[in-house]
C-alpha cells in the first residue's frame, strides 16, 4: 500500500512539474512588460499554490525548484534562474507560513505569493549589482505582485475547487 502511495505522489509531483514548465512557456508568449525589467504574471505559480494546499511545503518546494531549474537552463539564463530561484523561495515560504495559520484566504496567501515573489527578485538584484537604488522599484512591484497575486489566486482557487479534494483523496 505505501509503494502505491509513493507512486501516486511521485506521478502528481511529476505531472505539477511538467504543467508549471508548459505554463513557464506559455507565459514567454504573453507580451506582458510594464517597464519594470523581469515582470511577468507567474503562470506557473498556480501549481505551486495547489501544490502548497494539496501535499503541504515540501512536495510545492520541491517541484518550484525543479521547474525554475528546468525552465532556466531551457528559456532562461544563469541570472534570471536565480531571481526566479529567489523569488519563488521567498514566496513560497511566506504562503507556507500564512497558510498554516489558517487565517488567511486562499486568494489572501496568493497576493502575498505575489508581492514576496517580487520582494525576492528585488534583493537578488540588490544583492548582484551591490547598491540600494532598486528600492525605487519597491512600490510598484508592490502594486504588480498584488494584481498578478490576486489573478493567480482567482484562478488558483477555481482549480482547487474543481480538482483539491480529489487529489487529496487520491494522494
Amino acid at each position: 500500500m505505501s509503494k502505491s502511495i509513493n507512486v501516486k505522489r511521485m506521478c502528481y509531483l511529476a505531472l505539477f512539474c511538467a504543467i508549471a514548465i508548459i505554463l513557464s512557456y506559455i507565459e514567454t508568449l504573453i507580451p506582458f512588460h510594464l517597464s519594470i525589467p523581469g515582470t511577468k504574471i507567474g503562470l506557473a505559480n498556480i501549481t505551486t499554490i495547489i501544490m502548497l494546499f494539496c501535499f503541504g511545503y515540501k512536495e510545492a518546494f520541491f517541484v518550484m525548484l525543479l521547474r525554475v531549474f528546468i525552465v532556466g537552463i531551457t528559456f532562461t539564463n544563469l541570472y534570471m534562474m536565480l531571481y526566479s530561484l529567489a523569488g519563488g523561495i521567498l514566496s513560497l515560504t511566506m504562503m507556507a507560513l500564512f497558510y498554516q495559520t489558517k487565517l488567511f484566504s486562499n486568494y489572501t496567501i496568493s497576493i502575498i505569493g505575489g508581492v514576496f515573489h517580487n520582494i525576492g527578485q528585488l534583493l537578488i538584484a540588490m544583492f548582484f549589482f551591490n547598491t540600494s537604488t532598486f528600492l525605487y522599484y519597491l512600490p510598484y512591484l508592490l502594486l504588480i505582485g498584488t494584481i498578478t497575486g490576486t489573478v493567480i489566486g482567482i484562478i488558483s482557487q477555481i482549480i482547487y475547487i474543481k480538482t483539491g479534494n480529489y487529489i487529496i483523496k487520491q494522494k
